[in-house]
Order: structure tokens, then C-alpha cells, then sequence
């Protein structure tokens, strides 16, 4: 075990795995309190239009990802937004629009769409150090913003027009926290995949649902339960020798199912 991790590739992979376990629950509390679920699932379709792109025009695999991701979520936000960020009808249309698009695209390019599809599932041993630097930055981001306007959060959280009331840039708060959502959806990719982003996503937010009792213990819990389950998914597929990805996602519902919930 130690021999691996001395290799390039796998120390890479687990100090990316490492830091997105601990950072991207962060923003699954925001997807689950925004209640962007829907915005989510948009994303994850664009991911298979992101693919396409890079396959039929030959681009950089990660960097189209981004482009990709963050040019749904402006579509999103510019066609349907409403009073209370209810942005599910926009986030359908786009979510049909984009698998339509890459299937046209891998169609008229004679890309098969099986190569479009392998690309959703991610590996931490491919990740380079351009994109390891990506997801340490991403990750610091995360912290900074959570720590540095926790109590304007917390406002959107409890009650918008209040939030409103007290703060005129709430607005711009929701579109940066859905565009942090966006370039999360997309660097998960390279490391758990499309299909699996959930593992680190959401599942350790609901993990600590179970035992927060304040937003602020929210937060705390899920950053917590995602650095575990990375860490211990990530090893558990080195001595296995099984894929990250599913290791990552077992030890994810295996952490839901063991941890008790919270007595009132």
C-alpha cells in the first residue's frame, strides 16, 4: 500500500480525493437547502454535452467539462429565474436540450455514443497536476465562502425576503452558490464520475442531517463525513483493487446506513 502511494498518479488522486471530500459537501448543503436538485441533474446531463465536445472537436477533456457546465447554468439562470429561485422549468428544457444537442453532434461526427457515455465515469488516477491544482482551488473557494458569508447564507437559508430585506445582493449570493455548484458537478467528474458525483455530493449531507442541530454543525458534519468516506473509499479501492468510483459510492451508503440518527 505505502509503494502505491508513492507513485505520482495515486498520491495525486488521493490528495484530490481528499480535498474534494471535505469541500464539495459544502456545496451539496447549498444544493439541498436551494432546493437545486433540479439544477443538478441538468448539470450532470450536460456533462454527456461537454463529452461530445470534446470528442467530436478533439478539445481538452476537464476545461470543455467547466465551459460546459457554466454555460448551462447562465442559460438557467437567465431563461428561469423566479421569485424564489424555482428554477426546475428551465432546468428541464435544458437538460433535454443538451443530451439532444450531443446526440446530434456524436451522430453527425460518427463519434459513437458509447465513447461519449465512457467518459462519465471518472478515475483520480488520471487527474494531472494542472487539475489537481484546479480541485485545491475549488476547495479553498468553497471554505473561504462558506466561512466569509456564513451569516448571509444563513439568512437565504432561513428566509429570503427577509435575506432580501436585509441584504441587496442576495441575487448575486444564489448565482455564485450555483455556480460553485457547477464547477463541483464538473471536476467530480474526473474523479467519481458523472453517475456517482452523489457519493460526495449529497450523501454525506445527509449523513450529517442525521446529527447536525444547527447549520453551522451542518456544514461541520458534512465536510466531515465527505473526508472520511473519501478517504476510506479511495483506500478501500487500492487494496481491493476495485474502481474509486465504486468503492467511494459503497462507502458513501455505507456510512448512511451505520451512522444513528440524532435523538431530540
Amino acid at each position: 500500500m505505502i509503494e502505491l502511494l508513492l507513485l505520482p498518479p495515486i498520491l495525486r488522486g488521493l490528495v484530490a480525493i481528499l480535498a474534494a471530500g471535505a469541500s464539495f459537501p459544502l456545496s451539496g448543503v447549498m444544493v439541498l437547502r436551494l432546493n437545486l436538485l433540479p439544477i443538478r441533474y441538468t448539470l450532470m446531463h450536460g456533462l454527456i454535452l461537454g463529452g461530445a465536445l470534446s470528442l467530436v472537436f478533439s478539445l481538452p477533456v476537464l476545461p470543455t467539462y467547466v465551459i460546459a457546465s457554466l454555460a448551462i447554468v447562465f442559460l438557467v439562470l437567465l431563461i428561469g429565474r423566479g421569485r424564489n429561485l424555482n428554477l426546475g422549468i428551465s432546468s428541464s428544457v435544458l437538460m433535454v436540450l443538451a443530451v439532444a444537442v450531443a446526440s446530434l453532434l456524436t451522430s453527425l461526427s460518427d463519434v459513437p455514443s458509447k465513447d461519449t457515455l465512457d467518459m462519465l465515469w471518472g478515475s483520480p488516477f488520471t487527474i494531472g497536476k494542472a487539475e489537481l491544482t484546479a480541485f485545491l482551488l475549488l476547495s479553498a473557494c468553497l471554505f473561504i465562502y462558506v466561512v466569509s458569508f456564513f451569516r448571509t447564507i444563513s439568512l437565504i437559508f432561513f428566509d429570503r425576503d427577509v435575506a432580501l430585506s436585509i441584504n441587496r445582493h442576495i441575487k448575486l449570493h444564489e448565482d455564485v452558490m450555483v455556480m460553485l455548484l457547477a464547477l463541483t458537478v464538473a471536476l467530480s467528474m474526473r474523479f467519481v464520475g458523472a453517475l456517482l458525483i452523489d457519493a460526495l455530493l449529497i450523501i454525506p449531507v445527509i449523513c450529517a442531517y442525521k446529527v447536525a442541530r444547527s447549520l453551522k454543525t451542518l456544514f461541520i458534519y458534512s465536510s466531515l463525513f465527505g473526508f472520511l468516506i473519501a478517504f476510506l473509499g479511495y483506500f478501500a479501492s487500492l487494496y481491493f483493487d476495485v474502481p474509486p468510483s465504486g468503492a467511494i459510492a459503497i462507502t458513501s451508503g455505507v456510512f448512511y446506513i451505520l451512522i444513528p440518527k440524532r435523538k431530540n
